[in-house]
């Protein structure tokens, strides 16, 4: 469940991908805004080594993305166009690669998170972040 999430908010993120200084740099802003979030979620669980730190880690990456997920999804919405990937501008590409990298490094660091599965904060903090996740899609 967790995978086909972060596939989809790859996919996501991908879609309104593009160009400083262009009609699309809300889009620009969002994605560097998400990029760091993740980032800064990564260096989190690499220091996290208790039940605690990996509850605080994911609780501070679900209250960033509650706060991405509306502009993410109005980005959806404001541009249907670029969930074509060939109407995607040739920009993207430098940072389509840096949310792939990034987005594997969230997956990585959610594996780091499986041996405090069975703590209720741990629970609680995934679900948080699977319902952000969940909002950021468009209808």
């Amino acid at each position: 469940m967790m995978k086909r999430l972060i596939l989809v908010l790859c996919s996501m993120l991908l879609v309104f991908g593009s160009a400083c200084g262009s009609e699309y740099s809300d889009v620009v802003d969002v994605q560097k805004d998400f990029i760091d979030l993740s980032s800064d979620y990564n260096s989190d669980m690499e220091k996290a080594d208790s039940a605690e730190s990996v509850a605080a880690a994911m609780n501070a990456y679900a209250k960033g993305l509650e706060s991405l997920a509306p502009r993410i999804k109005e980005i959806n919405e404001k541009y249907p166009e670029l969930r074509d990937p060939e109407q995607m501008p040739e920009e993207v590409k430098q940072t389509a690669k840096e949310q792939a990298e990034v987005m594997q490094k969230v997956s990585s660091s959610f594996m780091k998170a499986m041996p405090y599965m069975n703590d209720a904060a741990v629970q609680e903090a995934q679900q948080r972040i699977t319902t952000a996740m969940q909002g950021m899609g468009s209808q």
